[in-house]
């Protein structure tokens, strides 16, 4: 499932944002707008799907998006969600496409503005235009 986020992701940064997208072998100690989307795959399985984002990134999307400049928490905490939405319903459907792993999707959930320090059972960090996102699962 993560292959799936990770694509999608990738997607969205080179399709919505037209951004350098690259994995990253360290975490680095920045506070993130952290929302997540609880999925449950065909098998039954549930899995909480957490992205996590550096303000930076959130305002550079909300300024693509709004066309203006954007530095209030409740509309960067919006977009947090807004964009776990798409990136985690753009992965859905790949996954439907490729018929191996498909999964149905919540409600994203605002978690919190702080550093990513959840328990995980898998995580990715990412930069977009040399800016963090934290791509982490969980099974429940």
């Amino acid at each position: 499932m993560i292959h799936y986020i990770e694509m999608a992701a990738e997607n969205f940064s080179n399709h919505q944002l037209q951004s350098s997208f690259k994995k990253i072998e360290h975490l680095p100690k920045v506070r993130t707008f952290i929302a997540y989307i609880d999925v449950v795959s065909k098998n039954g399985k549930t899995s909480r799907i957490y992205l996590a984002y550096e303000k930076k990134l959130l305002q550079e999307i909300a300024e693509l998006f709004l066309d203006e400049v954007i530095d209030d928490k409740e509309t960067l905490r919006d977009f947090a969600l807004e964009t776990a939405n798409m990136v985690i319903g753009s992965a859905k459907v790949i996954a439907e496409e490729e018929d191996i792993e498909p999964f149905s999707i919540g409600t994203p959930i605002f978690e919190k503005i702080d550093y990513f320090d959840y328990p995980t059972d898998y995580q990715s960090t990412l930069s977009i235009n040399e800016h963090t996102v934290i791509i982490a699962t969980k099974e429940l």
